[in-house]
C-alpha cells in the first residue's frame, strides 16, 4: 500500500513538473525555433552531469551573461541573451527536473 502511494505522489510530481515545463519553456522555443534537445546535449556537454547543469540552468535563467551561456557565438549572434527568467525556485527546479527527464538517455537506452 505505501509503494502504491509513493508511486502515485512521484507520478503527480513528475506530471506537475512536466506542466510546468511545458508552459513556462517549450513555447518560447518553439516560438524562436531553438531545439530544446540541442540545448539539452550543449548544456550537459558544458556542465557535466545532472547536478551540475541544473544549478547551472537554474543560475543563468536568473542571471543571464555572455560568458555563463552554453550557447555556441553563432546562436547568440543570431537570437541574443535571454532575459532573466522570474519563476519561483520551486517552478524552475520542477521544469529542470521534467527537461532531465525528458532529455537524458541515461537508463533508456538498451
Amino acid at each position: 500500500m505505501k509503494k502504491t502511494i509513493l508511486a502515485l505522489v512521484l507520478c503527480g510530481v513528475f506530471a506537475h513538473g512536466e506542466g510546468s515545463f511545458a508552459r513556462e519553456c517549450i513555447p518560447c522555443h518553439r516560438q524562436k525555433n531553438i531545439s530544446l534537445q540541442k540545448v539539452f546535449m550543449d548544456a550537459l556537454l558544458v556542465y557535466g552531469g545532472e547536478e551540475n547543469m541544473k544549478a547551472g540552468l537554474a543560475y543563468y535563467f536568473r542571471n543571464p551573461r555572455l560568458g555563463s551561456s552554453v550557447m555556441d557565438e553563432d546562436f547568440l549572434q543570431k537570437n541574443g541573451i535571454k532575459e532573466p527568467i522570474k519563476l519561483s525556485p520551486k517552478i524552475m527546479d520542477e521544469a529542470l527536473e521534467a527537461y532531465w527527464q525528458i532529455y537524458t538517455v541515461r537508463g533508456k537506452l538498451q
